[in-house]
């Protein structure tokens, strides 16, 4: 898949869900491709999870463990096998990812049309460890 047919297909859904979650589509782009490589990563690949997101119980789809890295507020990594979410397909893979931003900590960002202040938020919210993460979005 080329970059720009993968911005075509995230985008796609990202404004349909638009109207339903009020999630900024340009931040679920950046998401995607970040957290999955342009949809190459692996977890991508072979689970359409472009975002990184864990598994948990009673979150209504099956897991894949990875080994993952993990930063600490000191700037140190360090490496944990974590399950994530695995979906049967690209759109279900999106949907998934809506209804995960309505867990409550993620209410921050229902309706913020300012993407600098989404990209800021969703690593307030706790999204990702990474000290960088609303630099590379």
């Amino acid at each position: 898949m080329t970059q720009k047919s993968f911005i075509e297909k995230i985008g796609k859904a990202a404004v349909k869900y638009y109207k339903t979650y009020m999630i900024l589509p340009s931040l679920t782009i950046a998401q995607a491709i970040l957290e999955s490589g342009w949809g190459k990563s692996d977890l991508a690949k072979r689970c359409h999870n472009y975002f990184g997101m864990k598994w948990v119980s009673g979150c209504g789809c099956k897991y894949k463990s990875y080994k993952t890295a993990e930063q600490r507020n000191d700037g140190s990594y360090y490496t944990i096998t974590a399950k994530f979410r695995k979906y049967s397909s690209l759109s279900l893979g999106i949907k998934g990812y809506y209804e995960f931003l309505q867990y409550p900590r993620y209410k921050a960002l229902k309706g913020v049309t300012d993407y600098k202040q989404a990209c800021l938020l969703i690593k307030e919210c706790g999204w990702a460890t990474s000290l960088s993460y609303t630099n590379l979005l």
